[in-house]
């Protein structure tokens, strides 16, 4: 009977510290990584973190500024990335797991607005649909739309807000 109690404190005390222990936020998953130098890439500008308790974020740079740093670097290969000078360099990360490196290029306005810049990327089978970005640039802030081409090209299936820093700050 006595490894039974034993076995049964012991699963006890397990639960309790499982069950106190906080859920970690976006910003805590980033704090580990930024702390074991995961950013040190050229795309490594911004990190946005959702209004929501999604434990996930963002990490974007304008490729305009891509390219100026890898100049001031002296960095060779500029011609190849030239055509991405108005685009949007995204990975997206989950519980602080990332995901593949992606390419919003820019959204064409009627109207010039230097204010607020949308980025999109469109997705193919086997579920079509598009990912845009609005980010204001004086604010920080950015609203995420994802459009489900099967339910619709106008209205969002979902969408997301937040606010974007800079993950190195000048000094």
């Amino acid at each position: 009977m006595r490894p039974f109690r034993f076995l049964f404190v012991l699963l006890a005390v397990a639960l309790s510290v499982a069950l106190s222990t906080p859920a970690q936020t976006a910003r805590d998953y980033f704090k580990e990584l930024k702390a074991a130098n995961t950013f040190n890439h050229y795309k490594d500008e911004y990190v946005c973190f959702r209004d929501d308790d999604v434990p996930s974020f963002v990490i974007m740079a304008k490729g305009s500024d891509v390219i100026d740093m890898m100049k001031k670097n002296g960095e060779t290969g500029l011609k190849v990335m030239l055509p991405a000078k108005d685009s949007l360099f995204v990975k997206t990360y989950y519980k602080g797991v990332g995901s593949e490196d992606y390419l919003y290029d820019p959204v064409k306005k009627d109207i010039a607005d230097e204010v607020n810049k949308d980025y999109s990327l469109e997705f193919k089978a086997p579920m079509p649909g598009k990912m845009v970005y609005s980010i204001n640039r004086v604010t920080g802030y950015y609203l995420l739309h994802v459009f489900m081409f099967q339910k619709s090209r106008t209205v969002p299936a979902e969408s997301g807000a937040g606010k974007c820093e800079l993950i190195h700050p000048a000094q």
